[in-house]
């Protein structure tokens, strides 16, 4: 078990040679870093004041999780069908949970050609020097990256087939690349009727266009984001999905040290603490933005309680190169 924090912080200068950093774990801070409005509130809150009906507001009542509600209503519709009830009111359920949800993301995403080369360049060159990459989040900064790039050595599993499906028995990651996981789903993931894990790809229309929209010829299609709920909420979601279940397993295979950049790892995401804890013989070092001894004490001293690893350490994240003030994009 790591040493008990002291709360203080380290330069990320004095550890990034300390260990070998194979695996990144991103989450919304880094997002947040660079485009200040997806610190928005939840995204039920805003689409709640916005659009979405009474009717709508009450099958919320249990969990505030879009992809939840989407896929249980498509479930009662299909039940629906076979036992002759009309399914029309729920069909309008479905597309105006959708159409809010598409709307509340939009509301506060910015377009692809706002996102500095700079900024883009600096995340894909980060990103390269690792093995394995996992990230929380769900908005498009770390797929333009990757994308700027050319791909270079990521890859994401969706590129098999001119669906973009995901197969989980054509999923290994080679020597030489580098796998990239979106544990809780991304803009420009979607689940067919089927079930199955399609990636949306770049047309006519931009994948912010795309979003919330079904695919061609599938009106039952749905986006693929595991939003705000509890951990056990997340954790039922990500079970429920074929591409969600096999990015968390590999989360939880893998053994090697992490960096996680932008992530608290607090309560709502205690089922990555938890992936991270089965490997006890790693290295985390984990990043924290500087303030007050004693605040920084009791948030280490909360991950140091989740994360049962040899070894944890916490840096200033204005140190690290993707921590930097010039990767901001001001509103």
């Amino acid at each position: 078990m790591a040493e008990l924090p002291d709360g203080t912080l380290h330069d990320w200068s004095e550890i990034a040679d300390e260990h070998d950093w194979k695996t990144l774990l991103i989450g919304n801070g880094l997002s947040r870093h660079i485009w200040e409005p997806f610190g928005y509130p939840k995204l039920f809150d805003y689409a709640q004041s916005a659009n979405l009906t009474d009717e709508d507001k009450a099958l919320f009542e249990r969990t505030p999780n879009f992809e939840r509600i989407l896929g249980e209503l498509l479930t009662t519709i299909r039940v629906c069908k076979v036992v002759g009830v009309d399914t029309d009111p729920l069909y309008e359920r479905y597309q105006n949970i959708q159409k809010a949800l598409g709307e509340a993301v939009k509301a506060v995403h910015l377009n692809r050609d706002a996102v500095p080369p700079e900024t883009r360049q600096a995340m894909f060159d980060f990103m390269g020097q690792f093995e394995w990459i996992f990230t929380t989040n769900y908005d498009l900064l770390i797929y333009w990256a990757m994308a700027y790039g050319g791909w270079g050595s990521f890859v994401d599993h969706f590129r098999w087939n001119n669906r973009c499906e995901f197969d989980p028995t054509r999923s290994p990651v080679f020597a030489g690349q580098i796998g990239v996981y979106f544990l809780h789903g991304a803009l420009h993931l979607v689940v067919d009727s089927e079930g199955k894990t399609l990636k949306l790809r770049r047309g006519f229309q931009t994948l912010l266009d795309q979003f919330g929209q079904p695919i061609e010829g599938d009106l039952d299609s749905r986006p693929l984001l595991v939003t705000e709920g509890s951990a056990g909420d997340k954790l039922e979601a990500i079970d429920g999905n074929a591409y969600l279940s096999h990015a968390l397993e590999e989360l939880r295979e893998n053994d090697l040290d992490t960096v996680v950049l932008g992530s608290g790892l607090g309560a709502e995401d205690s089922h990555i603490a938890d992936a991270l804890s089965e490997s006890a013989d790693r290295a985390v070092a984990v990043s924290m933005l500087p303030g007050p001894r004693a605040e920084l004490l009791q948030k280490q001293m909360d991950v140091h309680g989740r994360v049962e690893v040899h070894e944890l350490l916490f840096y200033d994240v204005t140190t690290h190169p993707l921590g930097a003030a010039e990767l901001r994009i001001e509103p």
